[in-house]
C-alpha cells in the first residue's frame, strides 16, 4: 500500500474577479490551473496549464463542476494547442468534430469516472 505524504488540492481562486480561475496545488506550488468565463449558461474555457498533462482531467472536471452547480449548461473550449485538445478528446470533454461539450450535466451522469 502506498503512503502519500502530500496531498494536492484543486481550489478556487477567489482572489481573480474577471474569471473563473481553479488551481491544482501541493501547499503553494502550483501544479496546474484552468480558467474560464461565464456567459448565460455557456462557459468558455479558455486556459489549461499543467506541467503533467494527467491533470488536465481533474481541473477540467473542477470548473465543469462549478460551472453545472450554477446550471451552466454547455462549455465552449477556446483552447488551440493540438497537444491539450488531444488529452481533451481522449478524456471525453470534446470530440474530433467540435471543441463544445453541449451538455455539461449530461457529462457527469454518462461519465461517473476519467
Amino acid at each position: 500500500m502506498q503512503h502519500w505524504e502530500r496531498m494536492i488540492t484543486i481550489l478556487q481562486n477567489k482572489d481573480v474577479t474577471d474569471r473563473i480561475l481553479f488551481e491544482m496545488k501541493d501547499g503553494d506550488e502550483i501544479y496546474g490551473t484552468v480558467s474560464g468565463v461565464i456567459d448565460g449558461d455557456t462557459i468558455t474555457i479558455s486556459t489549461l496549464e499543467s506541467q503533467m498533462e494527467m491533470f488536465y482531467d481533474g481541473l477540467v472536471r473542477a470548473i465543469l463542476a462549478f460551472a453545472d452547480n450554477r446550471f451552466v449548461k454547455t462549455a465552449v473550449f477556446a483552447i488551440d494547442d493540438e497537444r491539450k485538445l488531444y488529452r481533451l478528446k481522449g478524456f471525453g470533454f470534446i470530440t474530433d468534430e467540435d471543441k463544445v461539450l453541449p451538455d455539461i450535466q449530461a457529462f457527469f451522469k454518462e461519465d461517473s469516472c476519467g
